[in-house]
């Protein structure tokens, strides 16, 4: 007995539209598994190669600051006092790197407001070793052995004191926490760093005299990130000065007094506040989510795309055979047959 065609036809669509779906749900089941595993890997080389590295000083380092303030120093010949408003430009760029210690040119030149023209004297160079992650000094490497921080690491500590060091000073200083404030909608930590009392005597060298350093520093710290937002200085550098009478060489001993022969007060420019307040804000959002909400959301994800592709895959729906046509005898199917008599 045939089968009528329009049967056949209905059966062949129905069995060819299983094998479509049956072939979409393995391709998806396939992209979902691949994606999900894609993406696990991913949460793998986040956690430990790639956001380690964007917490270390970066290799290309090229940062500039700049302060506002005010310099008196002392005429080297006639011991007279000169007075400049001052824009003070500090460049750090990093030279070197080799392994985890990064080699910082950290060039500061003072520029007299008035007249355009830089103060040489005052223009200092120094060049720097610094471990990359902890940003501390590393001993008896650089131009000369620093200890203490470069500057504040990450997650600073509120109630934590730090040693950092300060230009011009031959020791670490200890930064004190002092407490913690709102400053332009952003939380900061705020230490001061200052020399115990009669200041640090610091060895001449370079032609320059043995001074003694007095200073005071006040820094706000976003403390996720370590980035100073605010930065306030007053530095004085006293020196023994030979007085000469009338008839010198011929008097004996020759006299000392002491003179304040360098002292300036700065701070941070305004464009250099908004600069760091804006970083400081966000690498306070994008630090957490780097270091914990970006890897579970990956790695969540990954899995339950991996999951999902897997239960694709398994739980495929194999195609209905199609149905066997029932035996009849002679004569019922001489009775179906077309054109035939019962």
């Amino acid at each position: 007995m045939s089968t009528p065609d329009g049967l056949s036809t209905g059966r062949e669509a129905r069995d060819e539209r299983r094998k479509t779906l049956g072939s979409t749900k393995k391709r998806a089941g396939i992209a979902l598994a691949a994606v999900g595993v894609a993406l696990v890997i991913f949460g793998v080389v986040w956690v430990t190669i790639i956001f380690p590295g964007l917490k270390k000083v970066s290799d290309d380092l090229d940062k500039t600051v700049r302060y506002d303030g005010v310099v008196t120093m002392i005429d080297p010949e006639t011991y007279q006092p000169l007075n400049y408003d001052v824009i003070v430009t500090r460049r750090c760029k990093a030279v070197r790197c080799r392994g985890e210690v990064i080699y910082i040119r950290e060039d500061i030149s003072f520029v007299d407001r008035e007249t355009g023209q830089e103060i040489v004297p005052l223009r200092g160079s120094d060049l720097l070793a610094v471990d990359r992650m902890s940003r501390a000094n590393v001993p008896h490497q650089g131009d000369q052995s620093r200890e203490g921080l470069w500057q504040f690491p990450l997650n600073v500590k509120a109630g934590q004191d730090y040693p950092v060091q300060v230009s011009g000073s031959p020791t670490a200083l200890e930064a004190r926490y002092v407490g913690q404030e709102d400053f332009m909608g952003l939380n900061v930590l705020v230490y001061e760093v200052a020399t115990p009392e009669g200041g640090i005597d610091t060895p001449g060298r370079w032609g320059n005299p043995e001074m003694w350093l007095n200073r005071w520093i006040r820094i706000k710290v976003e403390p996720l990130s370590g980035t100073t937002v605010s930065f306030e200085d007053e530095t004085e550098k006293i020196a023994r000065i030979p007085v000469f009478d009338e008839l010198f060489p011929q008097t004996r001993p020759i006299k000392f007094t002491n003179m304040t022969v360098y002292e300036h007060h700065l701070v941070f420019t305004n464009e250099t506040v908004k600069q760091a307040v804006h970083d400081g804000k966000f690498y306070h959002w994008a630090l957490p989510w780097g270091n914990t909400y970006l890897p579970w959301l990956v790695f969540g994800l990954g899995t339950i795309m991996g999951l999902s592709g897997s239960i694709l895959l398994v739980r495929r729906k194999a195609v209905r055979a199609p149905i066997a046509r029932p035996v009849m005898d002679g004569a019922a199917a001489a009775i179906y047959e077309p054109g035939s008599q019962p």
